[in-house]
């Protein structure tokens, strides 16, 4: 299995960058590491490294694959849990051949599989069948990542010889079972075929993308071995929800002794509890050099872990709160959902728009500010507000200080919603009226001037 991966010079790599990959044995139950970021951050082009390192032979990097800020050459170091490495370099500057070294035991390619985001194969082909290392080695690296991967064809012709495995795991990802099989056309082609309940059938040449690349994902799944390898590039393409939920839940099984990888665009597959167990968040984003790796600190993990925990709060880490992820700098941080509700009606009323996105349905309460602010501080983000409550502002001066690069403030009342007396709460006095429909008249000038702060912060992206 693989303990890290150094990257330079490939695509929007300028500097060589690090990632260290979740192994599953000792405090680590779930060896599964899971690649965050918006799109065109280089999340794909962390799994087009791997791949690149696990080929039998040194592949040819072509002129658009070479960064020239980075010398205009690739350099890929995969390092074993062993500690044994293999290294594909660059033969030379503004050249595409490279080559392999090796330290102590290097790193046994065959034991890694690698699946890229462009899951289709020709709806019509020959027979033949193949074995999983071979069918790695047939994928190869071509030198375009929207190549169709044909080899597919083959490991259907394999599964068929024993497919109890393939077929229980689809059933339980898909919630039923799917009557597949291969089929030949008169002209002698053979193609995929999938029966439905009432008998009729879709044939691969008009069958949703979804199934296909569910099969491929799960054909990477069913004869891996303890101590594999699995590097899965987008898994939730043309996925529902649902199917993306049961695929994950899937993929965390398989963990326990395997070493999964995924890059995503999905939230649904940054489940926090995993996080506790041991699961790597590695999010990429842009820098002024390039693609940049960040990665959640395994203490920060178990902190943000222990989030789950609130009943109170259950939407702190939730889908709305994860999909902050993989958005781009400029994330609000107000304290909880009432908060987040009410928030645009300050801005309305006062007519400012600050900027930026909104962390889910709020932290969950001032005490956590600083959690989800370390969990974003080391993922990479650098534009990040804080709003607390006015009875809070005490907060203030020790969140700055901690977080030098990230804005904290407060509003001018104690609660953004004015709420009434309800035993055996008192009464709130908010910055909106009773209504909660407008900002009071003694608060409008300094929350004018707090929300232009965050504005004007925000601005400097």
């Amino acid at each position: 299995m693989l303990s890290n991966l150094k990257v330079k010079g490939l695509r929007g790599f300028g500097t060589e960058q690090s990632v260290d990959f979740a192994v599953p044995g000792g405090e680590c139950t779930e060896g599964l590491t899971v690649i965050v970021g918006e799109n065109n951050s280089g999340k794909s082009t962390l799994v087009e490294a791997i791949r690149a390192a696990a080929q039998m032979d040194a592949p040819s990097f072509s002129q658009g694959r070479r960064n020239l800020s980075a010398g205009d050459q690739v350099d890929i170091t995969v390092t074993g849990d062993d500690g044994g490495s293999r290294r594909l370099r660059s033969l030379m500057a503004s050249g595409s051949e490279a080559t392999f070294t090796h330290q102590g035991p290097g790193v046994d390619q065959s034991r890694i599989f690698v699946l890229p985001s462009r899951r289709v194969f020709d709806p019509y082909f020959g027979k033949s069948t193949s074995g999983r290392s071979a069918y790695m080695q047939q994928m190869g690296f071509p030198p375009a990542r929207s190549s169709r991967l044909n080899e597919f064809a083959y490991r259907l012709f394999k599964i068929l010889e024993d497919r109890s495995g393939f077929d229980r795991i689809l059933e339980e990802v898909v919630g039923h079972p799917v009557n597949w099989s291969i089929d030949q056309s008169d002209n002698g082609q053979y193609f995929l075929k999938i029966r439905n309940g009432s008998g009729a059938y879709h044939t691969s040449e008009g069958m949703g993308e979804g199934l296909v690349s569910l099969m491929y994902i799960v054909d990477a799944l069913y004869d891996s071995n303890p101590g594999d390898t699995i590097v899965i590039d987008e898994p939730e393409l043309s996925l529902h929800p649902d199917l993306q939920r049961r695929l994950f839940r899937k993929l965390r099984e398989f963990s326990q002794d395997r070493q999964i990888i995924i890059s995503t665009h999905s939230p649904y597959f940054v489940e926090i509890p995993s996080i506790s167990n041991g699961m790597r968040l590695v999010r990429v984003s842009q820098s002024d050099t390039g693609s940049k790796v960040n990665e959640l600190s395994i203490e920060t993990a178990r902190d943000v872990g222990r989030l789950v925990a609130n009943s109170h709060n259950p939407h702190v880490v939730g889908i709305n709160a994860r999909e902050t992820l993989f958005s781009s700098d400029g994330v609000l941080l107000l304290e909880g959902q009432e908060d987040i509700y009410y928030w645009p009606r300050v801005e309305d009323d006062l007519g400012v728009r600050v900027g930026g996105s909104s962390y889910g349905w709020g932290v969950g309460g001032a005490d956590n500010m600083r959690t989800i602010a370390q969990m974003l501080w080391e993922l990479g983000f650098r534009k990040v507000a804080g709003l607390v409550d006015g009875n809070r502002a005490a907060m203030v001066t020790d969140l700055s200080r901690d977080f030098p690069d990230f804005l904290f403030t407060a509003i001018p009342a104690d609660d953004i919603r004015t709420k009434p007396a309800v035993r055996p709460r008192e009464a709130v006095v908010g910055l909106l009226n009773e209504g909660n429909r407008t900002v009071r008249t003694e608060y409008r000038e300094q929350s004018i001037s707090v929300l232009e702060e965050i504005r004007d912060y925000f601005s400097k992206l």
